[in-house]
């Protein structure tokens, strides 16, 4: 088979059924969204996990009672809180770890009752980080209250302007690391949005606590991938290479929609499979011969290593 015809083979294959509207496991009355993961009563969130009750969220993991959230974790009742770590009855914070009871603050650590504030480590009952008695504290911010959250902002924005902001952000971890939002990760080159990360480069949207990944390239939106290039949406695969939609795979490339599948290529829609090509069943040795010719005949065309977002191109459902 020569590597053209491969390619073409391959998209007809991909698009010789209807893709699922929604991509969600284990979900709950979570009818509204994608991405869902061991979740209940969520309504228009993405790429979400462990959540309870929550709205108009992304990148939410083990949240409850959240609403228009991005990229939050371990966090409770909170309201337009962006990029940061376990909170609770907090709204308007962002890049803020460990912290109770707050609002409109940016870059706060283990604070509690702080409004307006920047920067602050440990404290509390500060307004535009000027310290108050709890009395004085209350009754001030009750009167800040009383503006929209427009003018509060507004305000807010002018206070931050004059201190100076930190060139990333990297928490526990950023050894050897260049990128921004980096956590508990090291040996990283231009990474994004990672946690438990290592050894890799180019890659973004990789936060699951609960999974570790190394030695990727070019992949974003996973979970618990080793030595994986150029694959989205993918989690817990072993050596993989331009995927999407996949979970439990090892050794196989150009896999779209396939579960708990070992040594694929070309592949779309598969459960629980090993050595196929294009969805055929093939022996060990047959496999092995037939992807090497493939290779061969991709690399002579000089196409070897397309994008799937190449191969699809053009393509329609």
């Amino acid at each position: 088979m020569e590597g053209m015809d491969f390619y073409e083979e391959f998209r007809k294959l991909v698009f010789s059924r209807p893709h699922n509207a929604v991509s969600s496991r284990v979900a709950e009355n979570c009818n509204f969204g994608d991405y869902i993961y061991r979740s209940k009563n969520i309504y228009l969130c993405y790429f979400s996990t462990d959540d309870e009750d929550c709205y108009y969220g992304e990148h939410l993991i083990k949240c409850r009672d959240c609403v228009d959230c991005c990229y939050l974790t371990a966090s409770e009742l909170c309201y337009e809180c962006i990029d940061c770590h376990g909170l609770y009855n907090c709204s308007f914070l962002q890049d803020c770890h460990n912290c109770s009871d707050s609002d409109f603050c940016y870059d706060c650590i283990n604070c509690k009752d702080c409004f307006g504030s920047f920067g602050l480590r440990h404290k509390q009952f500060c307004i535009f980080n000027k310290p108050y008695t709890e009395e004085e504290y209350r009754v001030k911010v009750a009167e800040l209250k009383k503006n929209p959250p427009q003018k509060i902002i507004k305000i807010m924005q002018s206070e931050f302007d004059k201190f100076p902001r930190l060139y990333a952000r990297m928490l526990k971890g950023g050894e050897n690391c260049l990128g921004d939002y980096i956590y508990f990760s090291k040996n990283c080159y231009q990474c994004f949005n990672v946690r438990n990360v290592e050894d890799s480069c180019y890659v973004s949207d990789v936060m699951n606590p609960e999974f570790s990944n190394s030695d990727c390239i070019d992949c974003d939106f996973a979970a618990n991938i080793q030595q994986c290039y150029d694959c989205q949406l993918v989690s817990i695969c072993t050596n993989c290479n331009f995927m999407e939609h996949c979970a439990f795979c090892s050794d196989s490339e150009y896999c779209r929609f396939c579960y708990n599948c070992q040594n694929c290529f070309g592949c779309a829609y598969l459960m629980n499979k090993q050595y196929c090509i294009l969805n055929r069943q093939f022996t060990r040795e047959e496999y092995m011969i037939a992807v090497a010719k493939i290779k061969e005949g991709l690399k002579k065309a000089g196409t070897y290593g397309k994008s799937l977002a190449e191969v699809l191109k053009g393509s329609r459902i």
